[in-house]
């Protein structure tokens, strides 16, 4: 990717949390058990809700990573600004911001020449303030 990554990125709508433990809550998950010593039961019971809960958080992950795989496509398509650019943004209408640089250039000389500045200079500079 060669355009830096936007720094205002939108807020996630991020899933809801993976719960602390997933209980079976059918009897088939118990018959299933039979087969295996009553004391390993409860390891393996465990074991299937880590798997269950790994499997949902996954499903989130996934939706979240498409998710953001479409808002980086979104972001591709605007127009980048090169590293190296600055982009200026002004309030004034360019004309009137024009005159004023002028004023200020034609300022800075008159100071080179003569070591003093123009009244109408020192007036716009105490109203900017």
């Amino acid at each position: 990717m060669d355009a830096p990554p936007h720094a205002s990125l939108p807020d996630s709508d991020p899933a809801p949390p993976v719960p602390d433990s997933i209980r079976p809550t059918d009897s088939d998950s118990e018959e299933e058990l039979t087969h295996l010593p009553p004391e390993y039961r409860a390891a393996v019971r465990r074991l299937q809700a880590q798997v269950n809960r790994a499997a949902t958080a996954l499903t989130r992950l996934r939706a979240e990573n498409e998710r953001l795989r479409h808002r980086i496509q979104e972001l591709e398509q605007r127009p980048a600004l090169q590293p190296d650019t600055t982009a200026l943004v002004l309030d004034e209408d360019p004309e009137t911001l024009r005159d004023r640089i002028s004023t200020f250039i034609d300022a800075i000389d008159t100071y080179l020449e003569n070591g003093t500045v123009p009244p109408e200079v020192s007036s716009m500079t105490d109203a900017s303030a």
